[in-house]
């Protein structure tokens, strides 16, 4: 199948769903070459968009550069049929994979004109696309086809996520009312915000620091030594080089605790990543010392043990929870916090129901 290639001078840059004003900028556009508004608006854009070309019942003819470039996909592996490669197996997203479906049901109907989609490349690496969608006949045929042009959003929806993320962590800090909410929300909350495996160390008075991992308290000395090495560190301002976590150090010397994520793979820090970890960490430990002042200041050291076995028993919860529904530590957590709020129960006593009782939080 030919297209027509139009470059940035032979037309003006079409707004978005505008397309007869194409028509009314090149009024002989249909008679001269036959190709209709939806294509030309297409090739527009073709240049620097993944761009895939559909049968009405969903089979894929054409794939540009773009597309491959995009997600590792080449036409010569083609023709596909749903369910295309790119989407998510049960086994990694059940629900964006029932998107995929639903969506490409309506775009191939004419009901759905576009939308955010999870795809996969060729690696398994997650790819989020925005999608449009456009219904036109072939320019030399007359068969319909549905015409799928698509933008790589991942870092935008990512910084997205990552802002809201850090509001509801910040959030959760200031409304916690017990250290057991606080340790939680700090090492669930600032391992998904960053995406790595976070873990939090504790000073309790002249003893030896603990360290909070996975719901579990450790000796530092049984920790990794990559993950010692981070929690002992200084902040980093380099945004150069690739590094293996992130260390996030309230800026005050009376501070008891801090945090290390260490990222799956090393990686490049940005700017406002080190600012929202630097918030944060500020926001951590003003948490910290409000919960543990509110508790009798003259008790601290026992309230900091209280809360090292009560944190334990929020990681049994978060574990047996995680098997049940085959969910992330995070979203586990999250379930706990829910109903520790919604009840107004203390978040310990909700764990020790799950962990007790085998109760859902939901039914607390």
């Amino acid at each position: 199948m030919t297209m027509r290639q139009a470059t940035d001078d032979d037309l003006p840059e079409p707004r978005i769903g505008d397309q007869t004003s194409l028509v009314d900028a090149h009024p002989n556009l249909q008679e001269d070459t036959g190709v209709n508004v939806a294509w030309f608006w297409v090739m527009s854009r073709v240049m620097r968009e993944g761009l895939l070309v559909l049968t009405r019942g969903g089979t894929v003819v054409e794939a540009n550069q773009s597309f491959t470039d995009m997600v590792g996909y080449d036409l010569a592996d083609g023709p596909w049929q749903p369910p295309y490669p790119w989407w998510p197996t049960e086994a990694e997203d059940a629900t964006a994979r029932a998107r995929n479906e639903s969506f490409l049901a309506e775009a191939l109907s004419g009901t759905k004109t576009g939308g955010e989609l999870l795809f996969f490349t060729t690696e398994r690496k997650k790819v989020w696309v925005e999608i449009d969608v456009f219904h036109a006949a072939h320019p030399q045929t007359g068969e319909a086809r549905v015409l799928a042009l698509m933008r790589d959003v991942t870092r935008e929806r990512d910084a997205r996520q990552r802002r809201a993320w850090a509001a509801q962590i910040s959030t959760d800090l200031v409304a916690a009312a017990d250290i057991d909410t606080v340790l939680g929300v700090a090492e669930h909350g600032f391992g998904v915000l960053f995406d790595g495996g976070s873990t939090v160390q504790l000073n309790i008075g002249e003893e030896q620091p603990v360290a909070l991992r996975d719901g579990t308290v450790v000796d530092l000395a049984d920790l990794p030594e990559s993950i010692r090495e981070g929690l002992v560190g200084v902040r980093n301002a380099d945004a150069t080089h690739a590094r293996p976590g992130i260390l996030l150090v309230p800026n005050s010397a009376k501070s008891v605790c801090r945090v290390w994520v260490q990222f799956p793979r090393p990686r490049r820090i940005r700017p406002d990543e080190m600012i929202v970890a630097d918030l944060l960490a500020q926001a951590f430990a003003l948490a910290v010392d409000r919960v543990l002042a509110e508790q009798m200041s003259a008790h601290r050291e026992a309230n900091l043990g209280q809360a090292i076995e009560s944190h334990r028993l929020v990681g049994q919860a978060v574990g047996i929870l995680v098997e049940r529904y085959r969910i992330g530590t995070a979203a586990a957590f999250e379930r706990l916090r829910q109903a520790s709020q919604n009840r107004n129960i203390k978040l310990r006593e909700v764990a020790r129901r799950v962990v007790e009782q085998g109760i859902d939080p939901e039914s607390i």
